[in-house]
């Protein structure tokens, strides 16, 4: 199927409001409300996010092509500018979603699902998993199929898909910040590292020195990353 930009635009809008009026209310999400928020998809491909679109005259500077998704992206910078506490807040969520479009796009559930299920039939069963670049979390949600009570933390950086996330998993340690910021004593602690995480020209670099990431894929394969957080014995 052909990837349908204004749909995957309201769906985004829609998960993004259903997140706000669940950190509003400060309940959990129910099933008709957690099927909207496993609807986004985030804004890799929809760099009409880019363009302004604060008032309607800024309609012009849009290539023709974009048009059709003029009005759902000035809905969507109103729905975000409506929820911050105030401009700066609201600026930094744009700024957020902005920086992702480059690199958000999330792993289809069909792929996720096997990936689990192939480490499920190696008996692979975590205790302890962790998700360094989670989206939505489509990867925690595959391997908690099979291991249930299976300790998970997860990190994603933009700030409004790690409200979402957070919605969707509020039983688990979901963190809204980057990979780097995880602390000492959890080296050497999860049994399961599991991610597709962003390729491109992107360092990450932590204080200790000991971790200095770049992922740039080159064919035939990617770079393989090893965590320093996966315990001797873990996957």
């Amino acid at each position: 199927m052909a990837f349908n930009r204004k749909q995957k635009l309201r769906d985004n809008i829609e998960a993004i409001r259903t997140a706000f009026i669940l950190d509003r209310e400060n309940r959990t999400a129910t099933t008709e409300e957690r099927a909207i928020l496993q609807r986004y998809c985030g804004f890799g491909g929809l760099k009409c996010i880019l363009n302004p679109a604060k008032e309607l005259t800024d309609a012009v500077r849009w290539a023709k092509s974009d048009l059709e998704l003029f009005a759902p992206t000035v809905e969507l910078h109103r729905l975000i500018r409506e929820n911050s506490k105030d401009e700066t807040e609201y600026k930094r969520f744009v700024d957020s979603l902005k920086a992702s479009v480059l690199t958000a796009f999330y792993t289809p559930k069909e792929i996720t699902d096997t990936i689990a299920d192939v480490l499920a039939d190696y008996s692979v069963r975590p205790a302890r998993m962790l998700e360094p670049s989670a989206g939505v979390g489509v990867f925690v949600d595959s391997v908690l199929r099979h291991s249930p009570d299976a300790d998970v933390m997860a990190f994603e950086k933009d700030l409004l898909t790690g409200t979402i996330l957070r919605h969707l998993y509020p039983d688990h340690k979901m963190r809204t910040c980057g990979f780097e910021k995880i602390e000492k004593p959890f080296n050497n602690y999860f049994d399961l590292a599991v991610s597709n995480i962003p390729f491109g020209d992107i360092a990450v670099f932590d204080a200790e020195g000991i971790r200095f990431l770049r992922v740039r894929p080159e064919p035939p394969r990617p770079e393989v990353l090893t965590l320093r957080e996966v315990r001797i014995g873990g996957e």
